[in-house]
């Protein structure tokens, strides 16, 4: 039997981030137990022209913003902003993506008011030998780098069926990057290169639509592509070549990978488009950091930089559909309460802070944060 409430909340305060946690259509498909305990923010469905006579007929109600964070168990937000934090009551829990590893403003706020978070971005599959299988929201990452790639080359006029021919080289090979490579070959673009990253196996081609090269260190810390030949070359010399540059690599933020050093932002190709999905500050490029809907460009040398965050946002329809389709299986788990949260692997190995208390290692490992609570950020 269903025990908390869930609170989903429809607006941001984040600019442009248009995506619900729940897609209104899909509303039916939840069991009506489930779906009783859920309360929905006044306007949620407006967007998509559903009213909210319409979902309050199917769930528990419909409260404003600031009723749903003071009443509801849990809160369903897309992507909490330091806004926020005024409205969240103690000992709330919050659904979605939280990024407590990296932000210490939303860390400090869940040691303060005893939270407890679920963070989506560490939500994965296991099996039975708890080895990683997929990332959750997975179909919301292709999207971000197809949506990335459709927003970038509008800005810049660039399209792969007319004008000049440009080479494109695409970062990594996970979700994001297959996302960006459904977009390049809709877009026309012919000679794409994908670089797997560091692995001790060369990884085998995944689509006969692009060439493949895997990346490695060298003993003196280079960056080195290895070709299919076998032949290598230094990184930069790959970059150097490249018209549209995309990373999709996800860092580990403790060893990040640089792609370039800030002496070597002279050797990118004048009007160079990189599109950065990945977008960790001061990571892979010496000068990457996220951009905005409003800002979303700028120039770097001759070439140009782009690092939209929330890119998905930007295809926030069928990016709200695959977000709930995500979403869906793991309601009951959640209204369940903490016992239920427990047995089930994807949403444990996901509480990062239970009860403003860190849980997860690699926030106290990144923050530099003392073990015990309050888990004191120490200097140096």
């Amino acid at each position: 039997m269903s025990s908390l409430t869930l609170g989903v909340v429809g607006s941001s305060f984040k600019e442009n981030e248009l995506r619900v946690p729940i897609h209104p259509e899909q509303l039916d498909w939840i069991d009506l137990s489930v779906r009783k305990r859920m309360f929905f923010e006044f306007g949620y469905g407006e967007r998509f022209q559903i009213s909210d006579d319409w979902i309050n007929d199917r769930t528990g109600g419909l409260m404003q913003r600031n009723e749903i964070f003071e009443h509801c168990d849990v809160i369903i937000l897309i992507k909490p902003d330091p806004k926020d934090i005024p409205f969240i009551h103690p000992g709330k829990t919050l659904w979605g993506w939280l990024h407590c590893i990296e932000d210490v403003w939303i860390t400090n706020a869940a040691i303060n008011k005893n939270l407890t978070m679920i963070a989506w971005e560490a939500m994965h599959k296991w099996n039975r030998k708890n080895e990683f299988q997929y990332h959750i929201f997975h179909k919301n990452n292709e999207i971000a780098g197809y949506a990335g790639v459709i927003h970038a080359l509008q800005l810049r006029g660039i399209d792969g069926h007319y004008g000049t021919p440009r080479r494109v080289m695409i970062i990594g090979s996970g979700s994001v990057s297959r996302g960006a490579l459904q977009a390049f070959k809709g877009m026309g673009f012919k000679d794409i290169h994908i670089y797997n990253r560091p692995s001790k196996t060369f990884i085998a081609p995944q689509s006969y639509e692009a060439t493949y090269h895997q990346l490695e260190m060298d003993e003196n810390g280079r960056l080195m592509a290895i070709h299919a030949d076998r032949s290598r070359n230094l990184f930069i010399e790959e970059i150097a070549q490249s018209d549209i540059i995309l990373n999709g690599i996800r860092q580990d933020f403790k060893q990040p990978i640089m792609f370039m050093s800030h002496e070597e932002i002279s050797r990118l190709k004048r009007s160079a488009l990189i599109i950065d999905i990945a977008r960790d500050e001061g990571m892979g490029f010496p000068f990457s950091k996220p951009t905005s809907f409003m800002n979303p460009i700028f120039t770097v040398g001759e070439a140009w930089y782009y690092a939209v965050d929330h890119t998905s946002s930007y295809l926030w329809n069928i990016s709200s559909w695959e977000i709930s389709i995500s979403l869906l299986p793991y309601l009951s788990t959640i209204a369940r309460g903490a016992p239920y949260w427990e047995k089930d692997e994807t949403i444990r190995r996901a509480i990062q802070i239970q009860n403003g208390r860190i849980v997860d290692p690699r926030i106290l490992s990144f923050q530099n944060r003392d073990a015990e609570y309050p888990h004191i950020i120490n200097p140096g």
